[in-house]
């Protein structure tokens, strides 16, 4: 016969179910990793065509960073920071004004990118080039037109050597279309369209620059096919036989200081001013021990100093040995 249950046992009972002492409703559950996705702003580049990109651009910042030590005449570097996929309004909401933007174009892309120079960096170019001391400029303001004309041959050489960067991908023939120096004022693709922003810095006299690329995707994306054969194609191209001859010749034709040291002494300066005629100089070796032959200012050759041909000559009888080199340097 089933128990019968008190009042006092059914009142725990009910207790416990609305205090939920008595019921476990927990269940155990694996957490899954969660990845954000931006559906409005997809990445639409993968990780292999931005390194090549970076690979690209590392090439064209060192090209042109010489190019700037030599105009500027002091020392230049141009790093690269970073390479990040934007929206290109977030990219142009981000720039100041006023600013120093280039839109180039090219024959062979769809369309156009954008150059970003500061406005501080194209004023100390300027007065560089013009003989000035280049002296950082604090205070922004827009380019004249004269300075523009002046900034724009830098432009130039800039822009020839991004083609240069790019040449194992794609050939193409870039140029300056336009000059804006108001942001708002540039609408080279859609709001919503996907960028890829390259930042540098150009580092001068230990003060830093921006220097900005920005491509739209539709400028790239003819050439993504490119960005990996391209790189493949260049790492196990050989060089022809005419190319191979015309190195060949050069080094043939390159002409470097050969010399035989046949000993030295030291003098004090009293001894020096009282050298004459028929003075004999006891030197640091023996006649019958070798010579050093230095071969632009490194010691390559043990020698054997002697005539030919009523000429003073040397015989090489053999090479320096690297402990040897290690040692003279």
């Amino acid at each position: 016969m089933s128990k019968i249950l008190t009042q006092e046992e059914i009142d725990a009972l009910l207790k416990n179910v609305s205090t939920g002492e008595s019921l476990d409703l927990t269940t155990e559950t694996k957490q899954r990793p969660i990845h954000l996705y931006d559906f409005k702003h997809p990445d639409r580049i993968s990780k292999d065509h931005l390194r090549a990109l970076r690979t690209i651009h590392d090439a064209f910042a060192r090209t042109f960073g010489t190019y700037l030590s030599g105009t500027l005449r002091t020392l230049v570097d141009i790093n690269l920071l970073s390479i990040d996929q934007a929206a290109y309004s977030e990219y142009m909401l981000s720039l100041a004004v006023p600013s120093c933007l280039y839109i180039v174009s090219s024959h062979q892309l769809k369309g156009s990118f954008i150059v970003e120079l500061s406005p501080q960096f194209s004023l100390l170019v300027v007065d560089r080039l013009l003989g000035g001391m280049g002296a950082r400029q604090e205070s922004l303001r827009e380019l004249t037109l004269i300075e523009q004309t002046i900034l724009r041959r830098v432009v130039d050489s800039g822009l020839s050597a991004l083609t240069d960067a790019w040449r194992s991908v794609a050939s193409m023939s870039l140029y300056v279309e336009s000059y804006e120096s108001n942001p708002q004022f540039v609408q080279i693709a859609p709001a919503s369209e996907s960028a890829v922003v390259i930042s540098c810095e150009i580092v001068v006299r230990d003060f830093t620059y921006p220097l900005n690329l920005c491509f739209p995707y539709f400028v790239l994306e003819p050439l993504m096919s490119n960005l990996s054969t391209g790189w493949s194609n260049l790492s196990i191209k050989q060089a022809s036989q005419a190319e191979r001859f015309e190195l060949a010749n050069r080094v043939r034709l390159t002409k470097i200081p050969v010399r035989a040291q046949l000993g030295s002494a030291s003098l004090s300066m009293r001894e020096y001013h009282a050298l004459t005629v028929g003075d004999v100089l006891v030197l640091d070796q023996r006649t019958d021990d070798p010579v050093k032959v230095w071969v632009n200012n490194k010691v390559k050759f043990w020698a054997k100093p002697g005539e030919t041909e009523h000429k003073r000559a040397i015989r090489v009888t053999r090479v320096i040995s690297e402990q040897e080199e290690i040692v003279h340097e």
